[in-house]
This record gives structure tokens, C-alpha cells and sequence, in this order.
């Protein structure tokens, strides 16, 4: 049995590079790549990003396939799956790392976030993730290993409600403003009653169906966080990959569940960081040029303030990268 799992990026690319390939926990007949050298892995994926224009946003995808401890299978043929679920994505660099420093043999997938072939950035819906999940479950099969359970988080939401919340994401990853997401959803046979005054957001199907936005169980779709997107940037902001990644926490009965605020919490969380030597490389010309209306909508949307140096940090994230080395 093979668990399939996407961990946050939450570090610099560099430094997962040196993390997944360290000597401690695997050695190099275990270090592969697809569509890139495992030597020169780092350097060609931000080739490819510099290549495209494509330096912002997400750096890479990590993905862990972790195998069960009394599945027997050595971590040669481990690694040789770790290949092959790697060939899932044909049209991205994939460095591909086997551990087996711990009680269960693991492999490491870091993916460039952007194709070498045409520069299209790499973004994935709920059930893009389960088809996923289930091609490894083939490929643990094909090998003569348990598999398992591919399910949903809420198996009894209809089918009506999936479509329309995997339509709200493709939506939402092309849409700068509420404007163009209303449109966007327009455009696939979705109608939107977005309204100042009213507490929560209507969508109408192409089918007739009406569903309020709290009746979807996504803490991304809300009409609270939906403002926080946009007033971010939406699908152009520096911190679209993390309010996409989100996930709201597990509930025992989706239909009873009540909303915390976790994503506005997790947002602010983000906001309220700030590194050490932050002051070094921007000077206090680029707070003066904060626009003051964005920041304060911001601040009343998450529910607390927010420091001028944290949101000029966010807002110029990329240029600290390069300031620092970090990328291209």
C-alpha cells in the first residue's frame, strides 16, 4: 500500500533540492529525473521558468508516495515506482528521490511548476488529485502491493455541487477580479448573485439548481475569503497557490460542519511574518507607495492589522527571492 500525499512548498526551492537528496537518507543509484538531470535538476527548472517568464507564484510541487511498512519491496524497486508515477505529469521536470532512513520506504516527486513544452503553469482541482491517487494505486497493483481507498472528503455531495465547485476553481485561476470570475462563470453556464449587502453568494447552475456558497463546504469559496482572493490579486496575486492549496480540516458530518476562519487565520498568519533581514533589501520608499485603501479592506477583511512591511514583502516576494539567490 502506497499513501500519495502534496506537502506544502513551503521552502525555497533550493533547499528541498538539498533536502530530498541529502546523504543521511538516500544515496545516488536512488536519484533520478524526468525531463531533467538529477545533477542539474535546480539550475534547468529555473531555466524553464526563466524561459517562459514564468518566475513568480509557486516554485514547485512536492509530492510524497510513502509505502506501507509490511508491503515487501525492495527500495530499488520502490525507486523504480517512484519512476513511473513521476511519468504521470509527461510535460514537466520531476526529480525523483527514494528514502529509507525511516520505518517506511518513501519517494520523494519535486515537479516544476512549470512545463518545459509550452510554459503552462501546473495547477491541479480535488479530482484531478483523486485520478491521480488512483494511478498510483494502479501502478502498487501492477507491482503486487495493497492499495488504497480513493475517496472524497464528502462522498455524498452531489454530483451537481462537484461540478459546480470544480467550475468556481477553473474560475477562479483566471480571474484577476470578482468582475471576470462572475463572467468567467457566466461563460460556463453559471450564474452568480454576488451582492454587497448579502451575506452570502447564490450560484445557479446550468441545470436550474441554486446553492448558496456556505451549502458547498470549500472554506475557499465563501464570500468572505473570495474577497481576501481578489483583493490579493486573484489569479495574478503572490499568494494565489496558497489560498488554492488550502483545505479545509477534516469534519465528521460535512453537512453539520460549522465554518471556522481558518484561511482568513491562515492568511493573516502570512502576513504577519516577516524575515529577519527583510529591512536590508527594501527601503522605506517602497512602503510609501502602498496603496492605503487596499491595505485597510485587507486588514478589515482578515479582522486584524497588518504590518506595511509584511504586506510590501508579499506584494514584492519575488524580488526578495532574487535579492537573496533564491531564483532566477
Amino acid at each position: 500500500m502506497a499513501i500519495v500525499k502534496f506537502v506544502t512548498a513551503g521552502c525555497p526551492m533550493n533547499n528541498i533540492f538539498n533536502y530530498v537528496t541529502r546523504d543521511e537518507a538516500t544515496e545516488r543509484k536512488l536519484i533520478d529525473g524526468l525531463n531533467c538531470s538529477p545533477e542539474t535538476a535546480l539550475e534547468e527548472f529555473r531555466f524553464v521558468k526563466s524561459q517562459y517568464g514564468k518566475n513568480d507564484g509557486r516554485s514547485y510541487y512536492h509530492i510524497i508516495q510513502s509505502f506501507a511498512p509490511d508491503d515487501k519491496l525492495s527500495v530499488e524497486t520502490a525507486h523504480e515506482i517512484g519512476m513511473r508515477l513521476a511519468e504521470y505529469f509527461p510535460d514537466y521536470p520531476v526529480l525523483v528521490a527514494t528514502h529509507d532512513n525511516t520505518k517506511c520506504i518513501h519517494n520523494h516527486l519535486i515537479m516544476n511548476s512549470v512545463s518545459f513544452k509550452n510554459g503552462k503553469k501546473f495547477h491541479q482541482s480535488r479530482d484531478d488529485m483523486l485520478r491521480f491517487k488512483e494511478y498510483s494505486n494502479k501502478l502498487c497493483q501492477a507491482y503486487g502491493l495493497s492499495v488504497t481507498e480513493v475517496t472524497t472528503k464528502n462522498p455524498r455531495l452531489l454530483k451537481w455541487k462537484r461540478e459546480l465547485i470544480d467550475a468556481a476553481y477553473y474560475a477562479l485561476k483566471c480571474s484577476e477580479t470578482k468582475e471576470e470570475f462572475i463572467e468567467e462563470m457566466k461563460e460556463q453556464g453559471y450564474g452568480v448573485r454576488w451582492e454587497d449587502d448579502r451575506k452570502y453568494i447564490t450560484f445557479t447552475t446550468p441545470g436550474g439548481q441554486k446553492c448558496r456558497d456556505i451549502k458547498l463546504f470549500d472554506e475557499c469559496l465563501l464570500k468572505r475569503n473570495l474577497e481576501i482572493y481578489f483583493e490579493l490579486g486573484g489569479c495574478e496575486g503572490t499568494l494565489v497557490d496558497e489560498y488554492l492549496d488550502y483545505e479545509t480540516p477534516e469534519h465528521n458530518d460535512c453537512y453539520r460542519m460549522t465554518y471556522s476562519n481558518g484561511l482568513i487565520n491562515m492568511l493573516g498568519d502570512i502576513f504577519a511574518f516577516i524575515p529577519s533581514d527583510f529591512h536590508y533589501y527594501y527601503t522605506p520608499d517602497y512602503i510609501n507607495e502602498i496603496n492605503p485603501f487596499k491595505k485597510r479592506e485587507l486588514e478589515r477583511l482578515l479582522g486584524r492589522r497588518i504590518t506595511n512591511e509584511a504586506f510590501v514583502y508579499y506584494s514584492t516576494q519575488e524580488g526578495y527571492e532574487q535579492e537573496m539567490g533564491l531564483s532566477l
